[in-house]
């Protein structure tokens, strides 16, 4: 068939949609694209906090680049007491980078556009797509808006119920700020509070570790969850999986922290037992990526800070506010591990067969993660077996602390603040931002290699 001119415009080299890119312009796949726009954004946020009248006294460079990387990676880190330090408008700064980094740069920049009326292009519908794995252009506007207004729901209903369940001492002299702060915080399970003991402070106050305990599980469940949720469709199996895996991590990280740290006068061990069973399973729910401590974490046993470390490797589900390797990529492993075990020719979770190349890429996201861990846990500064942790809570952008990072040097915070850049971009991203994609034009013998 001859090609007409309509056909022709559409007929490119290498194929895809036409474009309006004038000839010899630079092209950016979407990882890249991330990766740079997250760099660029922790720069900006780093340059805010270092103006003026942010800080008293003012953050040196060090300071401000390694506070604007932990909000935007929505980590919680911290080198400097930003409930002392920061000022009324570098708190409101630090609140800002951090919904930034919840919401992701690709889907708070199409809330921004919708809300002041303006479209999206095809560019952006498919960035957003992408990001919450999603394949309908004609869902991503009402997607978008769904989630904006999920998100501002949630955080007002969090920040009231907080305003009520705390006490006035524990508020401060700006209770409404201090309500709305830590609502932001924890729904976007970043870990920042104000109080210099961080959540400590509010040790025995069970209400409102319950309101944040309750805002951090609905941030990690991931955008897509909470959308189905809202609009009251029909559960597909991502959801059940997020929603039944969540509370079984839960409760089954609780019980094992609970039983480690039970007679352990550190930690639970001088507590009611009513309020053991409170600490542990906040513990549990805060160590998969929102990073609150009501105890020390310094004082766990080793075993316990095993657990606390796999939980945080985990972490919480894809296009949340929560980082990890997700509980999803978990459970396709554990279902991929017991199909082999089986010898099943295919993997299956509720009686649902998953595609061929789901646990090859669950098993990407392990590998590469454990790789980019492995890399950075010969921090300068730090002890290997609190370089260890301190480098797992960084890259499942975490934020838990068992003092090292407060007590490093200015290398040491450098790597730290690479594994939260690396944790947040997420091992797919960094693998296809780093790779680039060839085609074989032949095909080449197979063989076998032993394994086990």
């Amino acid at each position: 068939m001859t090609d007409t001119p309509a056909r022709k415009m559409w007929h490119r080299p290498g194929g895809g949609l036409p474009s309006d890119r004038p000839s010899g312009s630079v092209r950016i796949s979407p990882p890249r694209l991330f990766a740079l726009a997250l760099a660029v954004m922790i720069l900006v946020g780093g340059l805010a906090l270092l103006a003026p009248g942010m800080a008293e006294p003012a953050l040196s460079v060090p300071e401000a680049l390694f506070t604007a990387t932990s909000a935007m990676t929505v980590t919680g880190l911290s080198i400097i007491d930003v409930g002392q330090r920061l000022t009324p408008a570098g708190q409101a700064v630090l609140l800002v980078l951090i919904q930034l980094g919840g919401l992701g740069l690709s889907v708070f920049a199409a809330l921004t556009m919708i809300t002041l009326g303006g479209r999206l292009g095809l560019g952006q519908r498919l960035v957003v797509n992408q990001r919450l794995g999603t394949t309908s252009l004609a869902e991503a506007v009402p997607l978008v808006r769904s989630i904006g207004l999920i998100t501002l729901g949630v955080e007002l209903a969090g920040a009231a119920l907080l305003a009520v369940a705390l006490p006035g001492d524990a508020l401060g002299a700006r209770p409404l700020w201090t309500a709305l702060f830590h609502a932001v915080s924890a729904f976007n399970n970043a870990g920042f509070a104000l109080p210099s003991a961080g959540l400590a402070a509010w040790s025995g106050e069970t209400a409102a570790l319950g309101v944040v305990a309750a805002l951090i599980v609905t941030g990690g469940l991931g955008f897509p969850v909470l959308v189905a949720v809202a609009r009251r469709s029909r559960w597909s199996l991502h959801t059940r999986v997020m929603i039944w895996g969540s509370a079984a991590l839960i409760l089954g990280g609780g019980l094992v922290l609970a039983a480690l740290e039970w007679r352990s006068p550190q930690t639970l061990g001088d507590l009611p037992s009513t309020a053991r069973m409170v600490e542990a399973l906040f513990l549990s729910i805060s160590t998969r990526t929102a990073g609150f401590s009501t105890i020390d974490m310094a004082a766990l046993t080793a075993p316990a800070l095993l657990v606390v470390m796999v939980l945080m490797f985990i972490g919480a589900g894809p296009a949340s506010t929560g980082g990890g390797i997700k509980l999803s990529t978990a459970v396709v492993l554990t279902a991929a591990t017991a199909a082999y075990l089986r010898r099943d020719t295919e993997v299956t979770i509720g009686r649902r067969s998953l595609p061929p190349e789901a646990a090859s890429q669950a098993l990407s996201v392990a590998l590469i993660s454990l790789f980019a861990i492995a890399l950075l846990i010969t921090t300068p500064g730090i002890s290997l077996a609190g370089a260890a942790f301190e480098i797992v809570s960084a890259y499942a952008t975490v934020g838990l602390s068992a003092g090292a990072t407060a007590a490093t040097d200015i290398s040491g915070q450098v790597v730290l603040m690479l594994a939260m850049y690396l944790g947040r971009l997420g091992p797919l991203v960094l693998g296809f931002a780093l790779v680039t994609r060839t085609s074989a034009r032949i095909g080449r013998p197979r063989a076998d290699v032993l394994m086990g």
